[in-house]
């Protein structure tokens, strides 16, 4: 048998569902040949001051005396307070010893966190040394969690990942403890101290600082707006005036219009608009802020709940790019998203997949499971569509043609201004028939966007 221990319940029951045959016991499943249980993320944590220095004697709360403090030594404890923790390590450590176990899996999530907090509670609950292999999961469907229990490593080459953990942990710990406690003592109010913390409320009490201390002052500037077929032409002069100088802006501007305009130099050009990139976490969580209001811990919990459903792939990620190992998964994503009538089709191209633009985890996107009408609720389904129409964006079937326009324009011998513009020659690929407008209705999914073209119904 092999134990599976899973980094939350909702993670162990899809791994059970996707290995199939399994019997619910009392805090874990069992099949033929595997276990599968759960913690509920970080069931060990380390030890407090007091371990390490305790009060004086007759001392009570935080005191002066026994900080800073500097471990020599690390030491995990039990999460205290909590019999449900108790229970289920009591059970975890009762399993890992069973004879008939032959290898112990770590099944927490794809990072650094998940790594150290099923690694930590095996070490605890090991009484003799066995094989550990790791589950690693881009995504929870069950084609992703039966690939990967076919070909489990050994957990050792996931070491330095582990150390990374335990070294943040630690820091955090040397940081916010000795720090919280020594500032709150100081102050006689609770302060909290962090790693994270402090450079945050250093950023905001600049911008505070610097919108205090604004000095709005007058100037004045010359420019042009002229009418052409409908569109407005802007011609701005870089030259400046402040307050004491009206008469002299006003003297450019009579001696701008008293010179005829005439267009010196003409460029234009066809090139290809690329779509966005693939989101990362953060910059997913800018766009739903920005459209819906919607803040950074609530967007964060629903893009978990919307990875432990199966439904987008791993969401603590920081890179807009693809690994190349993905490529046949992102071909089969594709077929899925064509059958629903979307025009899009595979690119092998290094704006898309780069392993060099990735630290851990791949950029998000939808996974081949694709959310029937009804599974998601309002909020979910505004994550969800943001993620598939990036995703559609980025493999649109036909790409978006522009011609870039250049315009040089001088004024007498004086000053030459310079006009842009993007006029869409081909938009991306369309909407064709009534079946793509169905389809997105039933999935309560937002139309594609491609090139510059949103499309929706």
């Amino acid at each position: 048998m092999q134990l599976i221990i899973a980094e939350k319940p909702s993670l162990g029951r899809n791994i059970a569902d996707a290995i199939g045959g399994m019997t619910r016991r009392n805090g874990y499943m069992e099949g033929r040949d595997y276990l599968v249980t759960w913690v509920f993320g970080h069931v060990f944590e380390l030890a407090d001051i007091e371990y390490y220095n305790p009060r004086p004697a007759g001392a009570r709360g935080w005191s002066f005396d026994n900080i800073p403090c500097f471990p020599h030594e690390f030491v995990y404890r039990l999460k205290e307070g909590d019999d449900g923790v108790k229970r289920q390590f009591d059970l975890i450590r009762s399993l890992c010893n069973r004879p008939d176990v032959t290898a112990v899996v770590n099944a927490g999530d794809a990072d650094r966190e998940g790594e150290i907090i099923v690694r930590t509670c095996v070490r605890r609950a090991l009484a003799e040394p066995k094989p550990q292999l790791r589950l690693w999961l881009p995504d929870q469907t069950a084609d992703t969690i039966r690939q990967a229990l076919a070909d489990l490593p050994p957990d050792e080459g996931y070491d330095n990942l582990a150390n990374e953990g335990y070294a943040r942990t630690y820091i955090d710990w040397l940081w916010g403890t000795n720090l919280t406690r020594y500032a709150t003592l100081l102050t006689g109010r609770l302060l909290r101290v962090g790693r994270v913390i402090v450079p945050i409320v250093k950023a905001i009490y600049d911008r505070d600082l610097a919108i205090r201390n604004f000095r709005p002052t007058t100037y004045y500037g010359v420019a042009s707006r002229t009418v052409v077929k409908g569109e407005e032409l802007l011609l701005t002069s870089r030259e400046e005036f402040d307050r004491d100088h009206r008469a002299d802006a006003q003297a450019l501007a009579d001696a701008y219009n008293a010179l005829p305009t005439v267009v010196t130099d003409k460029k234009s050009k066809v090139d290809y608009l690329p779509p966005g990139k693939l989101y990362a976490l953060s910059t997913l969580q800018n766009v739903l802020g920005k459209k819906y209001k919607m803040s950074m811990k609530d967007s964060l919990a629903i893009v978990q709940t919307l990875y432990e459903r199966g439904f987008l792939t791993y969401p603590r990620t920081n890179s807009e790019y693809l690994a190349t190992a993905e490529k046949d998964k992102v071909r089969r994503i594709l077929s899925g998203v064509g059958k629903l009538g979307y025009p899009v089709a595979f690119r092998d191209s290094k704006y898309i997949f780069d392993d060099s633009k990735i630290e851990s985890h791949s950029a998000l996107t939808p996974t081949y499971k694709i959310p029937a009408a009804g599974d998601l609720n309002e909020r979910e389904k505004q994550v969800y569509s943001t993620v598939f129409r990036r995703f559609v964006a980025v493999f649109c079937q036909e790409p978006c043609r522009v011609e870039k326009s250049e315009l040089h324009l001088k004024t007498g011998d004086r000053e030459e201004f310079i006009l842009r513009g993007t006029a869409i020659v081909q938009p991306g690929g369309s909407i064709r028939d009534q079946q793509v407008i169905d389809t997105c209705n039933k999935y309560g999914i937002a139309m594609a966007f491609c090139g510059l073209r949103l499309f929706h119904h």
